[in-house]
C-alpha cells in the first residue's frame, strides 16, 4: 500500500518532481496487469493497485517505462518518453472538455517515466458490450453518446490514431451513458480535420463489423454527423471509410491466404 502519493492537477500544476514518490512508484512490487511491451531496447508496463490518496483508498493504474521513446516533430532523433506524450494528450483533452483519464501523478527520471491514473470504476470497454442485450432506448443513447465524444475530438482536429472499441470506455447511469477515451499515446493534431475523421472512423467501424449491425452503424453516423438524414457530403466520407475498410480486409485475407499456401 502506497501512502505518499499526492494528487496532481494537470490543469494547474507541472509534472510532479518528488523523487521519493517516483522511486516508490518505480519499485512497487505488484504483478503486471498486462504483459509489458518491449521494443527498441526499451519497455513499458502497467500494474493496478490501491493507493492512499489524502487518506482515501483509491484504485489506480501505474504505468512505468524505460527507454521507451516516441519520435516527434520536435524530437525526431531521440524522441520523448511515450508516457510524456500521453500525459500531454490527456491535458489537451481535459482542456477541451473531452472525457478521458484523470491523472494523479506524472514524473520522469532520466530514461524512466511513471504515469498514475485513476482506475475507471464501473466502466467497461465498448468491445465487451452486446447491444442486443440493451433495450432500444439505452442502445440508441449509448451509440449517440459515443458518436458525440468522437465528433468533439475531431472538431478540434485531434486524431486518436488507435480508435478501437477497446479504447472507448463506457458506464451506464440513470439517465444515459458516460464515455471516456483512453490509450492516447499516439493521438495527434491534424491540420486537415477530414484526415483525422477518415482515419479514426475507418479503424472504429472496421473493428465493429462483427459487433454492430448495419442499422446500428447508421445510427452512429446519424449522431456523429448530427444529421437524421445523412447529407451527400457526409455520404462521401462514409463511402471513403467503407472503401478503406474493404481494402484493409482484402489485404488481410490475401496475407492469410499466402501464409496457408
Amino acid at each position: 500500500m502506497l501512502n505518499t502519493i499526492n494528487r496532481v492537477s494537470l490543469l494547474r500544476s507541472p509534472p510532479n518532481k518528488d523523487s521519493n514518490v517516483f522511486e516508490e512508484l518505480w519499485h512497487i512490487n505488484t504483478p503486471w496487469f498486462e504483459t509489458p511491451n518491449v521494443r527498441r531496447g526499451g519497455w513499458s508496463g502497467v500494474v493496478k493497485c490501491m493507493i492512499d490518496n489524502f487518506g482515501r483508498s483509491e484504485k489506480v493504474f501505474i504505468k512505468r517505462q524505460e527507454n521507451h521513446m516516441t519520435r516527434t516533430l520536435m524530437h525526431p532523433l531521440n524522441g520523448i518518453p511515450t508516457f510524456l506524450r500521453e500525459y500531454h494528450n490527456i491535458q489537451l483533452l481535459h482542456a477541451k472538455n473531452i472525457p478521458t483519464l484523470d491523472v494523479l501523478y506524472f514524473g520522469t527520471k532520466g530514461a524512466k517515466a511513471v504515469l498514475v491514473t485513476k482506475a475507471l470504476e464501473r466502466y467497461i470497454s465498448l468491445d465487451k458490450i452486446e447491444l442486443s442485450t440493451l433495450v432500444p432506448e439505452d442502445k440508441k443513447t449509448l451509440i449517440s453518446s459515443i458518436a458525440i465524444v468522437i465528433r468533439h475530438l475531431h472538431l478540434h482536429h485531434y486524431q486518436h490514431n488507435c480508435l478501437y472499441p477497446k479504447h472507448i470506455m463506457v458506464r451506464q447511469r440513470a439517465n444515459g451513458w458516460d464515455v471516456k477515451l483512453i490509450d492516447l499515446e499516439k493521438m495527434k493534431y491534424r491540420l486537415v480535420k477530414k484526415l483525422a475523421v477518415i482515419h479514426d472512423l475507418t479503424t472504429f467501424v472496421r473493428h465493429l463489423s462483427e459487433i454492430w449491425s448495419a442499422r446500428e452503424k447508421v445510427l452512429f453516423f446519424q449522431a456523429y454527423f448530427e444529421q437524421p438524414k445523412i447529407s451527400c457530403q457526409s455520404k462521401k466520407i462514409i463511402n471513403t471509410v467503407c472503401k478503406r475498410i474493404k481494402w484493409k480486409d482484402d489485404a488481410r485475407k490475401q496475407f492469410e491466404s499466402a501464409l496457408i499456401t
